[in-house]
């Protein structure tokens, strides 16, 4: 029984961990596809994203060398954020699908890692809201310590996404994830405690 217990109590930390992560990369990922952007914005999104290449994109702007190679940083990290997503992605379905036949315990995973993404991204968000220059410093800081992130005001980067693009993005984001959240807690509702059984006519 107490093996039972620690293996169901894992099962739900390790949900609890991935799934706000997900729903947090989904949300980017979906907001990145559909929020309004400028010419110049989605062209220069796509080459951070790996879809076109350095030379296109020197052809249409002016960046310097100094934004070209920031760009570039962003592109790493943009590509580790790609395989965070796919991982816990396939680590969400993989415990959702092994304990599907259990009722009782995937009703403790969708309430469970509902709430883990509210608190999570609900305290990300708050401080974004009151304190989004620091946190925007915090993580240029965190992702590109060489300290290539700064640029002057008038630099084609920062007319292309000014401080506002990002706090209405982020904001967009984070609300996106929080409903997710509030979908997975409704979600568990929908399920009665126990275990599936198939039947044999």
């Amino acid at each position: 029984m107490n093996k039972e217990m620690n293996k169901e109590k894992v099962t739900i930390i390790i949900f609890c961990l991935f799934l706000p992560l997900f729903l947090l990369l989904l949300s980017y990922q979906l907001t990145l596809q559909f929020y309004p952007q400028t010419e110049n914005q989605q062209q220069t999104i796509k080459f951070v994203q790996g879809r076109t290449q350095t030379i296109s994109l020197q052809n249409n702007f002016n960046y310097t060398s100094a934004e070209f190679s920031h760009l570039q940083d962003v592109e790493k990290v943009m590509s580790t954020t790609e395989y965070l997503f796919l991982i816990s992605l396939l680590t969400t379905l993989t415990l959702l699908g092994i304990n599907f036949r259990n009722r009782t315990i995937l009703k403790k995973l969708l309430r469970c890692g509902g709430i883990a993404t509210l608190i999570a991204t609900g305290m990300v968000l708050l401080f974004l809201l009151f304190a989004f220059g620091s946190s925007f410093t915090i993580f240029h800081q965190l992702f590109f310590p060489q300290g290539n992130w700064q640029f002057p005001f008038d630099s084609l980067l920062i007319q292309t996404f000014p401080l506002e693009f990002f706090i209405s993005v982020s904001k967009t984001i984070f609300i996106q994830a929080l409903v997710y959240g509030i979908l997975f807690i409704g979600g568990s509702f929908l399920f009665r405690n126990g275990t599936i059984t198939r039947r044999f006519v």
